[in-house]
């Protein structure tokens, strides 16, 4: 049996996925998003050379379509299962951009007609406020302590997303001001994301007293660093360690960063807040998206929760 090939053979296609890579570094894509856009790029070329194609001047508006009729019908080594909705559409928002790239620098005028998949909605998995008084009361009286409670105080009290607390940087903690700013929220959008006294509290005695001791020889600008050698946090080491948390304090719910973020727009909403200003705070593309907590939150008891949130301008 041919053993299939994981590497491009095409030198055209090896200098266009370097370039389209330094493109994503160029218009500032996130570190931990660009490997994987450049890695479905390399998919699609590979697989263009299977069908024998190896310049980009064979390149044809569908076969991009054909290339994720392929990743429909594939089985994920991994799950056993067929891949999922989510990571079709990460594939497609690849190729999409992929092919705004080829044609912005006169490489070719090919374009994809891609659209994104829709998914079917469910309602979310949220934690109670007690439950994320139970996280902070397993929470250790330590270096990692503090870091944990500046993580929360990231995840729960700023709404933030896995990838967008991964990307923070010092610089994006205004403590004058007490905002925290976005740089790469979802589809690359900024925004300012007001910090309440607690959360605020937490996240400078963090960056005052507790990161100096952690990030030893490092030297780098992100905000969480790993225990040992002051490494930058990826994106999973952070998940395992809210998902660790949430262990601890014994919480039977399937619960991770993004549970977190579920969880104060729940509280949010039935503390009374308008569902317009949580959109704002969540950075939602469209009222739709933050729809989905009036399910959550009907038929609940209201809330009293002492959050501010005041209109911030960059």
């Amino acid at each position: 049996m041919k053993k299939k090939t994981t590497r491009l053979q095409s030198s055209q296609y090896i200098l266009l996925l370097e370039s389209f890579t330094e493109w994503l570094k160029l218009l500032n894509y996130s570190v931990f998003s660009i490997p994987a856009l450049s890695s479905t790029v390399q998919s699609f070329l590979l697989y263009q050379e299977a069908t024998g194609k190896i310049l980009l001047a064979q390149l044809m508006a569908g076969d991009a379509n054909n290339f994720m009729d392929l990743l429909q019908n594939k089985i994920s080594s991994r799950s056993g299962k067929p891949l999922s909705i989510g990571s079709i559409n990460k594939h497609i928002q690849a190729l999409k951009l992929f092919s705004k790239y080829i044609r912005e620098t006169g490489r070719s005028n090919v374009g994809f007609a891609l659209q994104q998949l829709t998914e079917t909605r469910t309602i979310p998995v949220w934690l109670t406020v007690a439950e994320v008084q139970q996280l902070y009361d397993v929470i250790e009286n330590d270096l990692l302590g503090i870091r944990d409670k500046a993580m929360l105080a990231v995840y729960y009290g700023c709404g933030l997303r896995l990838n967008e607390g991964a990307c923070l940087e010092i610089k994006d903690i205004d403590t004058a001001r007490k905002i925290l700013h976005v740089r790469k929220g979802k589809r690359y959008k900024e925004r300012f994301v007001p910090i309440a006294e607690k959360n605020f509290e937490e996240i400078k005695l963090y960056l005052d007293y507790a990161r100096p001791q952690l990030i030893q020889e490092q030297k780098h600008e992100y905000i969480f660093v790993d225990a040992s050698k002051g490494r930058i946090m990826n994106r999973q080491s952070l998940y395992i360690r809210i998902k660790k948390l949430v262990k601890k304090a014994k919480i039977k719910k399937q619960a991770g960063t993004h549970t977190l973020r579920h969880s104060i727009a729940t509280h949010l909403l039935q503390s009374g807040m308008k569902l317009e200003r949580i959109k704002e705070f969540l950075g939602h593309a469209d009222l739709d998206s933050t729809q989905i907590y009036t399910h959550i939150a009907e038929g609940t008891t209201p809330l009293t929760i002492r959050w501010k949130i005041k209109t911030i301008e960059p």
